[in-house]
C-alpha cells in the first residue's frame, strides 16, 4: 500500500525515540483516515490506572489535516482522566477507544497556528502531538493533570452529545439555596426553547408535595412557555465522580456513588414512581438532575451550583406489568426500586449553566451591567441595533418605546425581518430581543414621547438608563420637560447626514439638559445636510428618506452601544463625535 512520504517521515523522526516505538506501519481505513499504532513508555512507575507500557493510535485525516491520538482498544488505558474525552470503546471493531486526550494548547481553539505553537508541517505536527502525549501521560500518572489555580474541567459521561442540551441558572444565590437542601429531592419543569433544536431550560422547581420552591430567572420567552418535560432533582454535597475522573457508567455505579453521600437512590425511585402514579401524570420518561456546589477554579471555594443530567429515565406507570408478578402497586414499586441497582448503562445529557454572567463569558463584560435597566426611545434601525448589542452584552431588562409601524422600506437597515412588517416596531423589536438571550426581559411600549398617561409615565421612570435614538430635537426637548423622578443616566445617539458620523451625548442628572446637548452637537464640525443627496421612496413620494446603509448603521450601533456601556460604568457629562473616513476607518474627532 502506498503511504504518503510525509507520513513515512514520521518513522524517521521516531526511530531512536527513547519512549515512543511504532508497532506497525501506517494503514488507511474506508473513511479515508490514516492510523499509526505505537507504544509509549511511562517515565515513572506504573499506577493503578496506567501501566508502564501503553498502546496508542495516532489518526491523521488528510481532508481536514487533523491529528488525534487515541488509546488502543488492546493495551491502552481504559479509564478517563482530566483533559480527556470520555474513554468509551469505539464503534464495531475499532482498534482504538474514543477517549482522546486534549493535547492542544488552550489558544488552539481559535485556529491560529501562531497562537498555539503547533507546527504546520504534517510530519512535524504529528510528532509534536506525540511529545505532548508524553507530558499528558506523565501528568496523569502522577495526579498532576488538575493543578490548583487552573479552571475546573467537569468529567464527561457516556451518551453525551451536543444535543439535546439543558440549561440551568447556577449563580451564587443558587449555591446558598441548594446547599440548605442537600440530600433532598423533588420535581422540576423543563421548558423547550422556542424554535431551538432539542434545547430545554430548567424553569420551576418543586418539593415532594409539588409545592413550588424556586423559579429560574429566565426572560419571558422561556418563563412563559408551558412545560414540555418533567425532571427529578437531587441536591448533593459534591460531584459524583469515579476515579480517576469519569461519571458513573451504570445505574448500579451511580447508586453506589450517591450512597457514599448518604442518598438512597432506590428509595427515591420507589417514592417518585408512586407519586407520579398517584397524580395520574405517569406517562413518558423523565430526566434525573444531580446538583452540587462547584468551584470554577481548582482549589477555590465553590461559587456556583451545577446540575448534571441523566436522560431517558423510566418509572413504572399505572399499566406497567412484570412477568411472574401481580399487576398491582406493590409490583410497580418493586420495579422502580430495583431500577437503580441494575447494570444497565446511563445516558448522560449535556447541561450548561445559562446564568447571566456565565453565558456572556465570551463578551468579556462583567455582571455589573445586568443590574441596570434601559429605556430605548426610538426603535428604528439605530435603536434596534443598539438594543440588540446591549442585550447580548448583559443588559437584560429593556423597554422599547416607539409609536411607528415597520414598513418594507425599513428592512434595508433595520435588524427586524419580513415577519415584522406591518407590526408595531416596539412590539416586534421587543419580541425579537426577548429571543436573543435566555434572560432577556424586553417590554414593548407602543406610544409617543412624552407619555400621555400617569401610568405610562410611572413605567418610564422605573428605568435606570434612558437612551434616545430618535435623532429628533423635539424628543430631546420633551425629555428635558419630563419629570424623571430622580437621577438617570441619559445617552443621546444621532447619526449625521448620510451616516458620515455619530454624535454621542451622555450625562447623569435628574433632568435631561436638552439645551446643552443641542448646543454641544451644534459645536461639532459636522458636514451640513445636503438634500440634493436625498432619495425619494416610491413614485409620487415627496418625502426624502435618510440615506444610510445597513453597514453604516451596524458600525454606529457598535460604537453607540460602547458609549452606553461607558456611561453606565462611569456616569459623567461628555459629548463625542465619531467620523467615518473614506477608507472605512473611524476617527474620534473630540473627547
Amino acid at each position: 500500500m502506498f503511504v504518503p512520504e510525509v507520513l513515512l517521515a514520521v518513522f524517521d523522526r521516531l526511530a531512536d525515540h527513547p519512549r515512543i516505538q511504532c508497532t506497525a506501519s501506517w494503514s488507511l481505513d474506508p473513511e479515508g483516515r490514516w492510523s499509526l499504532p505505537f507504544g509509549v513508555l511511562l517515565s515513572g512507575a506504573e499506577t493503578e490506572f496506567i501501566p508502564k507500557d501503553t498502546a496508542w493510535y495516532v489518526v491523521f485525516v488528510p481532508r481536514t489535516k487533523s491529528v488525534t491520538v487515541y488509546p488502543a482498544s488492546m493495551g491502552g488505558i481504559s479509564v478517563s482522566f482530566q483533559h480527556q474525552s470520555f474513554n468509551q470503546e469505539g464503534p464495531g471493531n475499532s482498534p482504538w477507544r474514543l477517549g482522546n486526550p486534549c493535547l492542544d494548547r488552550p489558544a488552539a481553539v481559535f485556529g491560529r497556528a501562531s497562537w498555539s505553537g503547533r507546527p504546520e508541517a504534517i510530519d512535524e505536527r504529528i510528532v509534536w502531538y506525540l511529545e505532548r502525549l508524553l507530558i499528558w501521560l506523565d501528568a496523569a500518572a502522577s495526579g498532576e493533570l488538575a493543578i490548583k489555580g487552573e479552571p475546573l474541567e467537569l468529567p464527561s459521561g457516556p451518551g453525551q452529545t451536543s444535543f439535546p442540551v439543558i440549561g440551568f441558572a447556577g449563580s451564587g444565590s443558587d449555591l446558598n439555596f441548594w446547599r440548605d437542601r442537600t440530600s433532598q429531592w423533588g420535581w422540576v419543569d423543563l421548558a423547550k426553547l422556542p424554535g431551538a433544536k432539542i434545547s430545554y431550560a430548567m424553569t420551576m422547581f418543586y418539593d415532594l408535595q409539588m409545592g413550588p420552591i424556586r423559579e429560574s430567572p429566565w426572560g419571558p420567552a422561556i418563563a412563559n412557555v408551558a412545560p414540555a418535560k418533567t425532571g427529578i432533582w437531587i441536591a448533593l454535597g459534591s460531584l459524583p465522580v469515579l476515579a480517576p475522573w469519569e461519571l458513573p457508567k451504570t445505574w448500579a455505579s451511580l447508586s453506589e456513588q450517591l450512597a457514599f453521600q448518604g442518598f438512597n437512590l432506590s428509595s427515591m425511585f420507589e417514592q417518585a414512581g408512586a407519586d407520579r402514579r398517584r397524580r395520574k401524570d405517569d406517562r413518558g420518561k423523565v430526566t434525573l438532575f444531580l446538583g452540587f456546589p462547584l468551584a470554577e477554579v481548582i482549589g477555590d471555594a465553590p461559587s456556583k451550583y451545577h446540575w448534571l443530567a441523566v436522560g431517558s429515565v423510566e418509572l413504572a406507570d399505572r399499566k406497567t406489568k412484570k412477568n411472574g408478578f401481580r399487576a398491582n402497586e406493590l409490583t410497580r414499586r418493586f420495579i422502580d426500586r430495583t431500577r437503580p441497582t441494575a447494570s444497565s448503562s446511563l445516558t448522560w445529557v449535556r447541561t450548561v449553566n445559562w446564568e447571566s454572567e456565565q453565558i456572556r463569558t465570551r463578551s468579556g463584560f462583567g455582571a455589573e451591567l445586568v443590574s441596570k435597566s434601559v429605556l430605548m426611545i426610538g426603535g428604528g434601525s439605530l435603536g434596534g441595533a443598539v438594543s440588540e448589542n446591549l442585550v447580548r452584552m448583559g443588559v437584560t431588562r429593556v423597554g422599547v418605546l416607539d409609536h411607528d409601524i415597520l414598513d418594507v422600506g425599513n428592512l434595508t437597515r433595520h435588524p427586524l425581518g419580513m415577519d415584522a412588517v406591518g407590526h408595531d416596531k416596539a412590539t416586534a423589536l421587543a419580541n425579537a430581543l426577548s429571543l436573543i438571550m435566555p434572560d432577556a426581559d424586553v417590554a414593548s411600549i407602543v406610544a409617543h414621547f412624552p407619555p400621555s398617561t400617569k401610568e405610562l409615565a410611572d413605567k418610564l421612570r422605573s428605568y435606570d438608563v434612558v437612551i434616545d435614538c430618535t435623532g429628533s430635537d423635539a424628543v430631546l426637548d420633551a425629555m428635558a420637560e419630563f419629570d424623571w423622578g430622580g437621577e438617570k443616566i441619559f445617552v443621546s445617539l444621532a447619526m449625521t447626514w448620510r451616516a458620515e458620523g455619530l454624535l454621542v451625548f451622555t450625562v447623569s442628572e435628574a433632568t435631561f439638559p436638552a439645551v446643552d446637548a443641542k448646543e454641544s452637537f451644534n459645536e461639532m464640525n459636522v458636514p451640513p445636510t445636503d438634500f440634493g443627496d436625498a432619495r425619494m421612496e416610491g413614485v409620487g413620494c415627496w418625502h426624502p428618506v435618510f440615506p444610510a446603509t445597513a453597514a453604516d448603521v451596524r458600525l454606529w450601533s457598535a460604537i453607540g452601544a460602547g458609549a452606553v456601556l461607558d456611561a453606565i460604568r462611569k456616569p459623567e457629562r461628555r459629548c463625542l463625535y465619531y467620523r467615518q473616513g473614506f477608507d472605512g476607518t473611524v476617527e474620534k474627532v473630540n473627547g
